[in-house]
């Protein structure tokens, strides 16, 4: 059945225009998300949730439109819309994580007909009153696994779809014959039988040679055994790990308990038999026996495997004292022995390394790692911002990657910005808006510094700007809008492809430098206009540095009222961007 076909009814308290997109597949991208709800209007951003370690999706996301018509179309029209073969569910995003939280109103459905869809379970159930969102349970090939998820606006709604499923049963008849409909419970309010009752045990650390049927003996004399399993290859090698399932929960528990951490003699991948107390290991090797501990434990599914996994590396990680420093901001004449030098006075620094190009170039930053977490942290408080070689330092814990772009991400998730890592979104041009090249912020965040030329300035309107030529690769699948003119003339001003222009080696080269010795200069003015603000030191450094063109910052040097002037500018639309920030927050 088509999406097309079905009856949405609208949630009428939430009138905004982000949208929730849920239950897409694993390789569900932005592009995807983006193609599939574009027919319906202009939409500003979307958005694939990801976990923060590996960036794997989390199989939702995020359709932000322009305006909330549009948005209320595409709910009506494409909930239930397959993306790569799955029916997707789309319902209103709501911010408040309280209500997002609340199970009340919530329905499970279960013993549904495998052809019942997304579309025919809302139709069938909003003859009891509104609906935020329904679910039905599929695989990754698109078929239903027999139950569902039916979410009403009101409790009293609810309650007369479980009176229709006990009492009247003909109106839920579409949907199957054996249909139940009960309250739905989160999973730590459900009793977890698998924890409590198990009948199926992993056994490793086994013998090369340990067969299947070794493994029944092993096991026998604590009780009937179904089946018994040693795992192996593609060519027959065993794996040395392997499964035991007895008739009986309790005769698992005695052989667990009994088992699990026993030492055994193994000869060639033979069990010879258990270790004796008062055997020498060192004598038993040189006669060719290895000794082991058999593992024994309730059996897992993989993914309660791997939750547990990375719910233990988790604890591990936050346990462990962070030592190692990532340094940003290095000149190109610094080196490992430098490095040392500058925080060897805060501890015992086990390791530095700045990290170069094959050709055997600084690449801009490095990493210190101490001997304790104390002489990090007084390391990150006093050298960060400091001058070193003529370059303020930004100083931070180092992180891993994906760690790293979950944090760019939550910085950037204010819609005001245009450069947003991992979310597709249209540039917002404007005409007769001058819009600088950004990039190398410090510390590595940047800010949108239009409104700074937005306002007078000594310097000629149509200066040509070579960073202007520079752009990015646009992150909606649409035509950029070029790049115009500072707000010089009224007429309009012909629209023409950017084209970047090649610049000469040597000339960059030397700009490179002359700017370092600008932003030394502009970094000790800052100093004494905010001295009791160090953390702006930097900052307010790098946007100056990457938002006005060299030139113009030549001019600045020689006229000092001019540079408070728009070191001031620069402070207040900091302080605007921050407060913004918050509030989208």
């Amino acid at each position: 059945m088509s999406a097309d076909q079905s009856t949405i009814v609208p949630y009428a308290p939430y009138a905004n225009a982000s949208l929730y997109v849920g239950d897409l597949r694993l390789d569900v991208t932005e592009s995807d998300l983006y193609d599939a709800f574009k027919e319906c209007g202009t939409i500003q951003s979307v958005r694939i949730c990801r976990d923060m370690r590996d960036q794997h999706s989390l199989r939702y996301g995020y359709v932000n439109f322009q305006s909330h018509e549009n948005a209320q179309k595409a709910l009506d029209t494409l909930n239930g819309k397959r993306i790569k073969g799955k029916p997707c569910r789309a319902m209103w995003c709501r911010r408040d994580p309280t209500e997002r939280r609340s199970n009340e109103g919530n329905l499970f459905v279960k013993g549904l007909d495998k052809s019942v869809d997304l579309v025919r379970l809302q139709d069938c159930f909003s003859q009891f009153g509104p609906i935020l969102s329904c679910k039905v349970a599929t695989d990754d090939k698109g078929l239903s696994r027999g139950y569902a998820f039916v979410h009403f606006e009101k409790v009293e709604d609810a309650q007369k779809a479980r009176d229709a499923a006990e009492n009247d049963k003909d109106k839920l008849k579409s949907l199957g014959e054996g249909i139940l409909v009960e309250n739905f419970k989160s999973k730590q309010d459900r009793p977890n039988p698998p924890l409590q009752r198990y009948t199926n045990l992993y056994v490793k650390n086994l013998g090369a040679k340990f067969t299947s049927e070794d493994l029944q003996n092993l096991f026998a004399e604590f009780g009937e055994i179904t089946s018994p399993m040693v795992m192996r290859d593609e060519k027959g090698a065993s794996r040395l790990f392997g499964f035991v399932n007895f008739k009986n929960h309790d005769d698992a528990v005695k052989a667990r308990e009994a088992l699990d951490t026993k030492e055994f003699k193994w000869k060639e991948g033979v069990l010879v038999g258990p270790k004796a107390e008062g055997e020498d290991e060192e004598e038993l090797k040189k006669e060719g026996i290895e000794v082991t501990k058999l593992y024994v434990a309730r059996a897992q599914k993989r993914e309660e495997r791997e939750r547990v996994i990375v719910n233990e590396r988790n604890l591990r990680e936050q346990s462990s004292p962070k030592t190692n420093l990532y340094i940003q901001r290095l000149a190109d004449d610094v080196t490992d022995d430098d490095l040392r030098n500058l925080f060897k006075e805060f501890g015992v620094v086990k390791s530095v390394k700045v990290m170069r190009t094959p050709n055997g170039y600084s690449r801009g930053f490095g990493f210190c790692d101490f001997s304790t977490s104390e002489a990090a942290s007084e390391a990150i408080h006093k050298v960060n911002n400091q001058l070193f070689h003529g370059k303020p330092l930004y100083v931070a814990y180092h992180q891993k990657r994906a760690e790293r772009h979950q944090m760019l991400e939550m910085q950037n998730s204010n819609p005001r910005v245009m450069n947003m890592g991992g979310v597709y979104r249209q540039p917002q041009m404007f005409p007769g808006m001058y819009v600088p090249y950004m990039a190398n912020m410090y510390p590595a965040q940047q800010y949108n510094m239009r409104q700074l030329y937005n306002r007078p300035s000594q310097f000629p309107r149509n200066y040509h700007n070579p960073r202007q030529t520079r752009r990015t690769k646009p992150q909606v699948p649409q035509p950029v809008q070029p790049v115009v003119a500072p707000p010089a003339q009224q007429q309009p001003v012909p629209q023409q492809p950017v084209v970047a222009q090649p610049v000469a080696p040597h000339l960059a080269e030397a700009d490179v430098n002359e700017k370092q010795q600008i932003g030394e200069t502009i970094y000790t003015q800052i100093m004494k206009m905010f001295a009791s603000e160090e953390g702006l030191w930097g900052k307010l450094t790098g946007m100056l540095l990457e938002s006005i063109p060299i030139q113009e910052l030549r001019e600045l040097l020689k006229n000092p009222n001019l540079l408070q002037e728009k070191i001031t500018q620069a402070k207040d639309y900091y302080d605007k961007h921050q407060f913004e920030s918050s509030q989208a927050q």
